[in-house]
Formats: C-alpha cells, sequence, structure tokens
C-alpha cells in the first residue's frame, strides 16, 4: 500500500512539474514575439497648408513653425502699375503642435488687420499595408477678428459683431506615394450681417490635391464650392494653383490665386475676383514656413 502512495505522488509531482516547464515555455515565447505596432500614411500633405486653405496634417509633438504669407496683385488704373505689383497683403503666424494630434495656431495680417486663430486635431490617422483606416481625418476650428472694414457685408458696432468662425472637417487620403487627395465639408458663420438678404452661416465643400513631381517639389490646387452664396456682392469659388518646393526645414510655397485674404471664413464666401490675368483678378502668393522640432 506504501508503495501505491509513493508511486502516485511521484506522478503527482512529475505532472506538475512539465506543467510548469511548458507554462514557462509558452510565456518566454510570449515575451520574445515583436508586438506589431500599427503602421500610418506619412506627408499625406508636406505641410499645415495645402495652399490656400489648411490641409489634414498635424506636426510632432513640440514643432513650432514660424510662417510669412503674402500675396502681389496689380490695380484695374493703369496710372498706378509700379514696379512687381502695385498692391501687397501679408500674415505673420506661429503654430505649435502640443501632441502628435493637437495643433494650434495664432496670426495677424497687415495691412488687411485681420487677427486669428485656429485649432486642429487628427481623429483618424491613415493605415497602410491593408491595416486601418482607408482615410485620414482632421477637424479644424479657426476664428477671427477684422480690426477694419473689408467687403462691407458686416456690423461694426461692437467687438462680436466684428467676428466670424469656420468649422472644416478635413478628409484625405493618400493614393501613392506622389499623389494625395482632400474634400472639406467647410461651414462659416459671420456674428453679423449688414444687409438682411445675405445669411449669416455657410456650408461649403473644398476639394484639393497634391501631386509629387520630384524629390522635393510637389504641384497643388485648391477649389473651394459655397452652396449657399453672399446675395449683396457677386462671388466666385476660391481657386489656387501653386507649387510646394521643401529644404529642409522650410517649406516655400508659390501660388496662382483669385484672392488676397488668408483666413477661411473670408476666402471661401468673399472672394469678389473670378480667375483669369484681367482687370486685377490675379493674385500671385508666396507662402514661407520654416519648422523647428523643440
Amino acid at each position: 500500500m506504501k508503495i501505491r502512495l509513493y508511486y502516485v505522488v511521484f506522478l503527482i509531482l512529475i505532472s506538475m512539474g512539465s506543467q510548469q516547464l511548458w507554462a514557462q515555455d509558452l510565456l518566454s515565447k510570449l515575451v520574445k514575439e515583436e508586438v506589431k505596432e500599427p503602421s500610418y500614411a506619412m506627408s499625406t500633405f508636406k505641410g499645415n497648408r495645402l495652399s490656400i486653405g489648411h490641409s489634414v496634417e498635424t506636426r510632432k509633438k513640440g514643432a513650432l513653425e514660424a510662417t510669412f504669407m503674402s500675396r502681389y496683385w496689380n490695380t484695374i488704373e493703369e496710372s498706378n502699375n509700379n514696379f512687381i505689383a502695385d498692391r501687397m497683403c501679408a500674415r505673420f503666424g506661429v503654430d505649435y503642435a502640443f501632441t502628435d494630434r493637437f495643433t494650434a495656431g495664432i496670426g495677424y495680417g497687415p495691412p488687411n488687420g485681420i487677427a486669428d486663430g485656429y485649432i486642429k486635431y487628427r481623429f483618424i490617422r491613415q493605415g497602410i499595408e491593408g491595416e486601418g483606416s482607408p482615410i485620414g481625418v482632421t477637424g479644424l476650428q479657426t476664428a477671427t477678428y477684422r480690426s477694419r472694414q473689408l467687403t462691407g457685408i458686416e456690423n461694426r458696432d461692437g467687438f462680436f459683431d466684428r467676428t466670424a468662425f469656420t468649422t472644416q472637417l478635413l478628409i484625405a487620403r493618400k493614393i501613392n506615394s506622389s499623389f494625395s487627395l482632400q474634400i472639406s465639408p467647410t461651414f462659416v458663420h459671420r456674428s453679423s450681417s449688414s444687409n438682411p438678404i445675405d445669411d449669416n452661416n455657410h456650408f461649403a465643400l473644398g476639394f484639393g490635391g497634391r501631386y509629387k513631381v520630384a524629390n522635393h517639389v510637389s504641384v497643388v490646387s485648391e477649389y473651394y464650392y459655397v452652396a449657399n452664396e453672399l446675395e449683396s456682392i457677386e462671388t466666385y469659388g476660391a481657386f489656387a494653383l501653386g507649387v510646394n518646393w521643401d529644404v529642409k526645414n522650410i517649406l516655400l510655397q508659390f501660388t496662382m490665386t483669385n484672392n488676397q485674404i488668408f483666413t477661411e471664413d473670408t476666402f471661401i464666401t468673399q472672394t469678389s475676383r473670378n480667375f483669369n490675368f484681367k482687370d486685377g483678378n490675379f493674385f500671385f502668393g508666396f507662402n514661407a514656413t520654416y519648422f523647428i522640432q523643440l
């Protein structure tokens, strides 16, 4: 009887030892297996702005950008023609990435006197190799203040009468290493209107694209369609065609467009020029963005 008891205890010990060895072996295999990180499409567009409008891109955490934007154009009066251009306007801005997905910025544009700010958050990042989302989605909210009258469509009785807000959903897809597309459902709200026939709220849809023609050079274009245009003044869809050239930490953008203003609420809904080279309808734009990683 004792021999049988020792035999049973011996079998139990062997069984427990083999189970422990099997568990340790399985655990070591799991530890050795590499955790596969999700892969995302990089550089759908090269900068925060596609051309005249924002792109789906947000910078890496700690990235700081200093931006100079400008427009140059001639007036209709021939007597005013000067060297290069008769008129110019500019915008100076600073943008900072608080996280990989959240970027904010402020800017001011002389001589138009428009102060603006924005926040941008990337909700969805496009996956690659058949994994993750097929598109990237970023939300944009802007706010502007006009210190002077421009088109005469708003009241200027109080501070908030001079403000406007734009909400955009930037939806983009990087088709391949050279070609990217973006659509931008847009809602624009102006705090006041000087004419009762004009809506304070506007709905628009933006279209944009980028095609890479060389290692650091790409052709870009944008167009905005407004569903309910202003009635008091004649407006056209904002259009831009240009070239982006990135050199190390500097992005240079050269643009042909039909508008002179840099804020979304204005150039989307209040572009008063058609895109052509006659009668002062052509504007040449030059943007320079300097990027540093803090």
